[in-house]
């Protein structure tokens, strides 16, 4: 009897032990985390076919040769994120210590303005970085001209109940803009998915038919995507993002890829990256500059950003009315 009971009271010793171990092991980034971080569940993936393409096509920056890529299959979100998507990010991350709202100035060539920034904080990736700038007026172009007010950012803080909130409810389905490559890769992190690489975002750009536009049928024009018409450097004062999904999808199923926000890719840029019988590349080197690669263009962009090989670049810390993103999911 006293030998069973010994028995008992070791098991538990052991038990405990093996909690406490557990609990230790656990580090601070592993368990910072609340249990519950579903992804929004309107976000919808598209599967995409391993295989090979040519990638790169002629750019007046001669930046994109032409290249054979092979790659594995992954899953991309068949539309941009949205403002709702990044709200609910906001208040999970929020709750789970990873970011806090604190005003900052910022300036466009219209004025200086202050500003409340989404910061990352604690465990967050990109600690001290600005995630998203809120609430903004609409701003101005680079050349001065004030932006449509439809162009403002949709998300705000509600400093009382300690809340992200939307603006107008009207755009919760509009992509979420004014957002930084650290927000972005914050979002995709939170949820253990990714940002997609830049030749995973071409390879499904090109609809598994070496589209020259990501369009249904690789054609463009108004009726296909929201851009701003066929040359460059001309000022819309009516232009601005609208609802995601709102014209027809490319082959793949994905909507978007052409116009509406410029979308983050996880590589750094570099002219000379791609050579040719590459599998899976990605540019993890920053380089001199530190750019990051944003790809399809926008509602204020004109045709040939729109192209499916056609690249763009920015600093992280870079972000306004006319970039988002979209992810992947990691397999």
């Amino acid at each position: 009897m006293i030998d069973n009971y010994q028995n008992l009271i070791l098991k538990n010793h052991i038990i405990i032990f093996l909690l406490f171990i557990i609990i230790l092991a656990c580090s601070e980034e592993d368990c910072c985390i609340s249990e519950q971080v579903n992804l929004p569940k309107t976000i919808v993936f598209k599967d995409i076919p391993s295989g090979t393409f040519t990638m790169g096509g002629t750019t007046t920056q001669n930046d994109a040769p032409v290249v054979s890529i092979t790659m594995s299959s992954f899953e991309i979100s068949e539309k941009e994120i949205t403002n709702q998507e990044y709200l609910e990010f906001l208040n999970a991350s929020y709750a789970d210590g990873w970011v806090e709202v604190s005003k900052q100035e910022t300036n466009d060539p219209c004025g200086t303005y202050s500003e409340n920034m989404v910061i990352g904080i604690g465990n967050a990736p990109n600690v001290g970085k600005v995630y998203l700038q809120l609430g903004e007026t609409g701003g101005c172009t680079s050349h001065g001209e004030s932006e449509h007010i439809n162009n403002k950012s949709w998300i705000s803080w509600n400093a009382s109940n300690k809340t992200f909130e939307l603006i107008d409810a009207n755009k919760s389905d509009w992509p979420v803009n004014w957002v930084k490559w650290y927000g972005a890769y914050a979002f995709a992190e939170y949820y253990g998915i990714s940002l997609p690489t830049e030749a995973q975002w071409e390879y499904a750009a090109r609809g598994g038919q070496q589209l020259e536009f990501p369009t249904s049928d690789g054609t463009l024009d108004s009726s296909k995507a929201n851009y701003n018409g066929d040359s460059p450097g001309i000022y819309n004062q009516d232009g601005h993002s609208v609802a995601v999904g709102s014209y027809s999808p490319n082959p793949y199923g994905l909507y978007d890829m052409g116009g509406n926000v410029w979308e983050w890719c996880q590589d750094y840029y570099s002219a000379s990256f791609y050579t040719d019988g590459k599998s899976d590349p990605i540019n993890s080197t920053s380089g001199s500059e530190s750019k990051r690669v944003r790809r399809g263009g926008a509602w204020n962009y004109h045709k040939a950003t729109l192209l499916t090989y056609s690249r763009a670049y920015d600093f992280e810390n870079r972000g306004n009315n006319h970039f988002g993103f979209r992810v992947v999911l990691i397999e």
